[in-house]
């Protein structure tokens, strides 16, 4: 089952009003090409593009839009937290009239903004992306490879992660996922979201001008005293310290 699935942005441009430049998102994104012929590059890849095909755009992936001639784009920017199914990078194929009428269905429930709008285009995402990964033939995962288990904490280590049920999807009782994790990785699952959180947090420090609660919240902390007291505990210094004398 899909879970958590969160519509952050939809927009809709076409080549005469807009210069597509290469940008990244800090979420999912599903782009929709309504019209015109030309390629979609995701960190360096490049695919083909037609009237009635969509792309999905991982976090943080470079992306940019290129058209030969007119070109007409949808754009939805969603959260998606789900161990179960992983969506990939790229194309996928489904039905393009079916793809059509989701698109047009959700853009259509935020022009008309009557109540409960944005739940019902959430809802519609959903079964949007259901549907897609079923005709990918995309299996419920159940994670053997801590390989894939690491790259999920690191890419929701600003999320509350609830890692009895990432032991319960890998195979493992509880305990064992945390040694064997431990013994592949140097630290336990939490250590390393923590260790994520404090280096994101160490970075903000010397890159932004956030304050250290706007930057606890941002890197999942509970609170300011909690990122101060891991962070203390990790370099010494606290963070305002830290961001001080930096």
């Amino acid at each position: 089952m899909i879970v958590d699935t969160k519509i952050c942005f939809l927009n809709k441009h076409n080549t005469k009003r807009n210069q597509f430049k290469l940008h990244t998102h800090n979420c999912y994104e599903v782009i929709y090409f309504a019209a015109g012929i030309g390629k979609v590059f995701i960190n360096g890849k490049s695919y083909q593009v037609s009237t009635g095909s969509y792309y999905i755009i991982p976090p943080y992936a470079e992306h940019v839009e290129k058209f030969e001639g007119y070109g007409e784009v949808l754009f939805i920017g969603f959260e998606y937290n789900s161990p179960n199914y992983i969506l990939s990078e790229g194309n996928y194929y489904t039905d393009k009239a079916i793809t059509k009428s989701y698109f047009n269905d959700i853009f259509g429930e935020f022009k008309r903004q009557e109540d409960g709008f944005k739940e019902a285009a959430e809802y519609l995402l959903r079964l949007f992306l259901l549907t897609l990964l079923r005709n990918a033939n995309t299996k419920y995962v159940k994670c053997k490879d801590l390989n894939y288990i690491k790259t999920y904490i690191e890419q929701y280590a600003d999320q509350k992660i609830n890692f009895r049920e990432l032991a319960t999807l890998s195979g493992y009782s509880y305990d064992y996922f945390r040694h064997i994790f431990k013994q592949k990785f140097g630290a336990s699952p939490q250590e390393y979201m923590i260790n994520i959180r404090l280096n994101s947090a160490k970075h903000l420090l010397e890159e932004s001008t956030l304050s250290c609660t706007e930057i606890a919240y941002r890197c999942g902390f509970s609170n300011s005293a909690q990122m101060t007291s891991m962070f203390k505990k990790k370099y010494g210094k606290t963070p305002k310290t830290f961001k001080i004398t930096d």
